[in-house]
């Protein structure tokens, strides 16, 4: 029996619609909304401490995750990965659940690794 690499799983704080949530997992892709694990009310290192406990990319519109990114890596802390999208996305359900879906596609046919492309990294969508 081989080990399997980790899969792609995500963690949605308050900024995300619980639709995208929805859509995700209607085509087999873990979610965990922060609503859902009593952390709706938590700052962002909260979010990002249960989320690298549990292998979870953080999923965010919150522009303070770059900082929070900056400091972890500075103090030599490893997190599961940071997506932040930017704010003119914010309610374009669509959008976000294409850019997450694709990415995660490209993830499960190889074209890239949950260890080295997503662990440890903040990815910034702009688009």
């Amino acid at each position: 029996m081989t080990d399997q690499p980790p899969k792609l799983k995500f963690y949605f704080d308050t900024h995300i619609p619980k639709a995208v949530a929805i859509q995700l997992r209607s085509r087999g892709i873990d979610v965990v909304r922060c609503e859902e694990v009593d952390l709706a009310e938590a700052d962002d290192v909260e979010h990002l401490e249960y989320a690298t406990a549990h292998g979870l990319t953080v999923v965010s519109h919150d522009l303070d995750f770059p900082n929070i990114h900056a400091e972890w890596v500075y103090q030599g802390l490893r997190h599961a990965g940071i997506v932040v999208f930017s704010r003119k996305m914010h309610g374009n359900i669509g959008k976000l659940v294409t850019e997450l879906f694709d990415w995660y596609q490209l993830i499960e046919v190889g074209a890239g690794s949950v260890e080295e492309d997503v662990y440890n990294k903040l990815i910034e969508i702009n688009r």
